[in-house]
């Protein structure tokens, strides 16, 4: 994907910030929400893989649903 970039510079040359249009700025907000989301999703699923895992070993006792539901 590519997007309009403006470089603004000090006054030794140095990129200190960048100018996009706004409709590539949403774009570029959804794909990092996407991107956090699905970050999110798989240490959740990893993190449940190892309770089941440790469940199965006789190491953790699983919540029931009950307890997860009541969960904040």
């Amino acid at each position: 994907m590519t997007y309009s970039l403006s470089y603004i510079s000090d006054s030794k040359g140095k990129h200190t910030a960048i100018q996009m249009p706004m409709k590539d700025w949403k774009k570029v907000e959804q794909r990092l929400r996407e991107t956090e989301f699905l970050s999110n999703l798989r240490s959740s699923v990893s993190e449940a893989m190892e309770e089941v895992k440790l469940h199965r070993q006789g190491k953790k006792k699983l919540k029931t649903l009950e307890e997860l539901l009541a969960e904040d």
